[in-house]
């Protein structure tokens, strides 16, 4: 064929072929309009607007709402290390006492760990490092810009 490339170009772009063709491997998901309000099941009287749709229809009702159905996350306490569930994102301690204690009481747990093993008494809530250090590992300090401890 003697055709130049501009004008096999020219015949494509009146066609509507861009050269670009559409992935097919991977359908976007439908997206789905909401027709009624979260909480309060009210019909929505949105216009067709750009951005995010409503979901609440007032302030009120996005409290309510949250109330009804909270966000629960899982969080393992950093002294003694039992699960525990808490509404914050960014809990670390299942308890006030854990927290002092990590924060201020490490000689303190040290001799009553001594106490406790001289009297052969079983241990409640035993700090994490006391833990390593009893097993024989090094007890880690966190980082200043890390949270966790292990």
């Amino acid at each position: 064929m003697d055709l130049s490339r501009d004008s096999v170009r020219n015949f494509s772009k009146s066609r509507g072929l861009d050269g670009y063709g559409q992935d097919y491997s991977n359908p976007k998901p439908e997206k789905v309009i909401r027709e009624h309000y979260k909480n309060c099941g009210k019909r929505i009287n949105q216009k067709k607007l750009k951005g995010r749709p409503k979901t609440y229809c007032s302030t009120e009702c996005k409290r309510e709402w949250e109330h009804k159905n909270p966000v629960i996350y899982q969080h393992v306490c950093y002294y003694c290390g039992t699960e525990f569930e808490n509404k914050s994102k960014s809990s670390n301690y299942c308890c006030r006492r854990c927290y002092i204690r990590d924060r201020f009481w490490r000689d303190e747990d040290i001799e009553e760990v001594i106490n406790h093993l001289k009297e052969k008494k079983p241990l409640q809530n035993v700090p994490i490092w006391i833990r390593d250090l009893m097993a024989g590992n090094e007890a880690q300090e966190p980082d200043e810009d890390s949270k966790e401890y292990y």
